[in-house]
């Protein structure tokens, strides 16, 4: 038992000493920014309280990750880093690239593209021809996607694998055995993070990774290279190439915050459709308003630091209430940090 306690606390002080690593990486950031715009008056000064709220919910975050690979929720090997000198020579790219997101942000400048994203443009809905976040090339280019990973865990502070991990306990709580015979479909993929995971978690299960971004879905591929049991597809979440009552469980992780809510109704009909009866569609993504006490704050500030012209509208209009106006039932629900995830079931009669 002590040896168990001693592992845990191990694994604990791992995530906290990584979280602490990416939390000094995000420390640069302002001073890019007074760089680029010659002052830091449009930083936000944080309150004390709301700093403090944060760290909190960080740390109760991390804890819960790491009690989660004690109950054999998911492997150790989720916590494993990535080679360090891969990891060391993508960070001055991910400054070089926040000059640029600096001055987008200080220009409002969300339309930027280069001649590789331009070529996708034609064939993409209109919502997602823009610069998320003021990153250079959105979604729509290599170099995007090989650093998008980081720089994610930059903005959370090194809890972003944590978040997107939430969703695994529900569905475990689901789905007993490790997958075998089942077909997931993870929709808005990007370059695969929660598909390892998950596929750790549910090594038997075959998993189609989804992505409107063909350089995302590249970079998914290589990423999730020593994995079988996975097939590749380019598509949108609204609009699913596939035949009705293909999955057991379709899911998706930190889509729907930047979909306009049109598009996040029909992806969710979308994925009741490909669903079998007594199926599961699960997501996670960010709180909504009124969810975790103390960090509405964050949630009104998150849009005026990034590119996100959908988020006000998602962070007022619980994702629970549509699942459940579609015809969803047995709801559940977990919450992390600045994340939740939800689980529903596609009901066996009408």
């Amino acid at each position: 038992m002590q040896r168990k306690h001693l592992k845990n606390k191990l694994k604990l002080g791992y995530s906290l000493a990584r979280s602490a690593h990416f939390t000094a990486q995000q420390f640069t950031l302002p001073l890019l920014e007074a760089l680029v715009t010659r002052s830091m008056k449009d930083r936000p000064s944080l309150e004390l309280k709301n700093i403090k709220k944060s760290y909190k919910e960080l740390y109760n975050l991390l804890k819960k990750d790491t009690d989660n690979i004690d109950k054999g929720l998911y492997p150790i090997e989720v916590l494993y880093p990535e080679n360090f000198a891969k990891h060391a020579l993508r960070y001055p790219k991910i400054l070089v690239d926040g000059l640029h997101i600096s001055r987008r942000r200080h220009e409002h400048d969300a339309k930027e593209f280069n001649q590789e994203a331009r070529e996708y443009l034609a064939d993409l809905p209109e919502y997602y021809q823009r610069n998320f976040h003021y990153q250079s090339g959105g979604y729509l280019t290599e170099k995007s996607a090989e650093l998008y990973e980081h720089q994610v865990e930059i903005l959370f502070a090194g809890a972003a694998d944590a978040m997107r991990r939430l969703i695994i306990p529900l569905a475990k709580d689901v789905f007993l055995n490790e997958g075998e015979g089942l077909r997931f479909l993870e929709v808005g993929a990007g370059t695969g993070r929660l598909t390892r995971f998950m596929k750790l978690a549910f090594p038997k299960a075959h998993i189609t990774v989804l992505d409107l971004s063909e350089p995302y879905l590249k970079q998914a591929r290589k990423n999730l290279i020593n994995f079988r049991g996975m097939d590749f597809v380019q598509g949108a979440a609204e609009e699913l190439p596939f035949k009705d009552a293909h999955f057991d469980f379709v899911y998706s992780c930190f889509l729907f915050h930047e979909l306009p809510q049109e598009v996040r109704e029909a992806a969710v009909l979308e994925g009741l459709r490909v669903l079998k009866t007594g199926g599961f569609y699960g997501l996670v993504d960010s709180v909504q308003k009124g969810e975790t006490e103390g960090l509405d704050w964050a949630l009104e500030q998150f849009p005026r630091d990034f590119h996100e012209p959908f988020y006000k509208n998602y962070s007022q209009n619980p994702v629970e209430d549509l699942l459940k106006a579609v015809g969803f039932s047995d709801l559940r629900k977990d919450t992390g940090f600045f994340s939740k995830a939800v689980l529903a079931q596609k009901p066996f009669s009408a």
